[in-house]
């Protein structure tokens, strides 16, 4: 068994997407109480590299449950999870080196450790965690189970 672009695809949108909308939402809500929301729309929605990550995730984890064997719905937050975060640490290291910054992994970092405290990493993990429970499957062509497909199904 595997699973199906269209589930792939859905899966990646929603665990992108609303865990990225998280994070902004909450930062928007720490930055009106700080007064500067103009710090905010230059991180979230005037930056590029914004919409880098978007599509850099949603491919990364698209191609991530389209690739690998249905797994055990434990593990699936686990492996995407981890894809999530190393595409953040690149998309974000990558930014600050563009920027001319001469630490960029520390950079990377901080950008880390800020979407933990924003609930951005936190969400995409239970987003993930749901999102694995309702992945379309279909036969290989042999039409066999294989192992962690039988695994998956208890």
């Amino acid at each position: 068994m595997t699973v199906t672009w269209r589930g792939a695809l859905s899966y990646a949108l929603t665990v992108t997407l609303l865990s990225w909308l998280t994070g902004a939402a909450v930062d928007l809500v720490w930055q009106a109480v700080g007064g500067s929301l103009r710090t905010w729309v230059s991180t979230w929605v005037g930056d590029p590299w914004s919409a880098v990550f978007i599509v850099v995730a949603a491919a990364t984890l698209t191609m991530t449950r389209r690739l690998t064997a249905p797994l055990p719905v434990w593990r699936v937050p686990l492996i995407d999870g981890f894809a999530y975060l190393a595409v953040l640490l690149v998309c974000a290291g990558l930014s600050s080196w563009t920027a001319g910054d001469e630490a960029p992994a520390d950079s990377a970092f901080v950008v880390a450790i800020l979407a933990l405290f924003s609930l951005q990493l936190p969400s995409a993990w239970l987003l993930s965690a749901w999102r694995a429970r309702h992945l379309e499957t279909v036969l290989t062509r042999s039409g066999i189970r294989s192992a962690s497909a039988r695994l998956t199904e208890r």
